[in-house]
């Protein structure tokens, strides 16, 4: 007993250790709570015209289902690491870990977990080049449906030159200004060319973006799933009317794409 009617130092030591804990820990949920209420926020996110995690086409499947991939290891990451530092402040009283505790966190932490993630992302993406350009890609060329798009400041002219017939010398190559006509179901190849700066094509429910260079003739392979009307913009900086050079895909059934392309080469002539 202490003299005086003092306690003894260690029992308040203990009762403001306590104290300090619990409001750590009153925080720490308090933390988890707001981020739990302010995640259906991010539902937003998801759904839109220019939104990739509403896939059209099996190339974009691939890319959102990465993005949830990644999105739900980051989320497990940042649990475990909330939880470790939840642990760590109720630990009363606080203190070091050992050497052995140390290591096996540099050695799981900074360096297992790092290069297990990269690998799997790597062998993933290698996955999705495949799904971009499958193997008998090439050899569908006579049987794809061949667009031609041209980037300008700040438009996009699309031209047809499926059709028309070689044998047709004097026929009309149609074209369309700011949208772009495909067949759904239908394997598409498109060349992408500009005539001033560097654009880039992207449509994000369809396929990823690909840079439009002078000079260069770039390809790109769609293969939309469903007809329907799909946005797209110019996603590289390319001077002042950039945020209004957007573009209209519209995927029609391939009877009725050809009933549309002829009424373009009508308005053509």
């Amino acid at each position: 007993m202490a003299s005086g009617g003092k306690q003894p130092v260690c029992r308040v030591y203990a009762r403001m250790t306590g104290k300090r804990t619990a409001e750590r820990t009153r925080a720490g949920v308090r933390a988890v709570a707001l981020c739990g209420a302010l995640a259906p926020c991010l539902a937003g996110c998801v759904a839109g015209p220019l939104s990739a995690l509403e896939p059209a086409s099996s190339v974009t499947r691939s890319v959102a289902s990465l993005w949830w991939i990644m999105a739900s290891g980051t989320g497990l990451i940042l649990l475990l690491m909330v939880g470790l530092a939840m642990l760590a402040i109720r630990r009363n009283p606080p203190r070091a870990p050992g050497h052995r505790g140390v290591r096996l966190l540099l050695l799981f932490g900074g360096i297992a977990l790092p290069v297990t993630v990269i690998a799997a992302l790597l062998a993933y993406t290698l996955r999705l080049e495949q799904a971009q350009w499958p193997p008998g890609a090439q050899a569908e060329a006579s049987r794809a449906f061949h667009v031609d798009v041209i980037a300008h400041q700040w438009w996009w002219e699309a031209r047809y030159p499926a059709a028309t017939s070689d044998a047709d010398a004097a026929a009309v190559v149609p074209r369309s200004i700011n949208v772009l006509y495909v067949p759904a179901g239908v394997p598409v190849h498109v060349r992408i060319m500009a005539t001033d700066v560097i654009h880039a094509f992207w449509a994000p429910r369809i396929a990823g973006k690909l840079d439009a260079v002078p000079g260069r003739v770039n390809q790109l392979r769609l293969e939309i799933d469903e007809p329907g009307e799909y946005a797209g913009v110019c996603a590289e900086y390319c001077g002042e009317g950039h945020a209004g050079m957007r573009f209209t895909l519209i995927a029609h059934p391939p009877d009725v794409l050809r009933e549309r392309l002829a009424e373009l080469a009508g308005e053509a002539r």
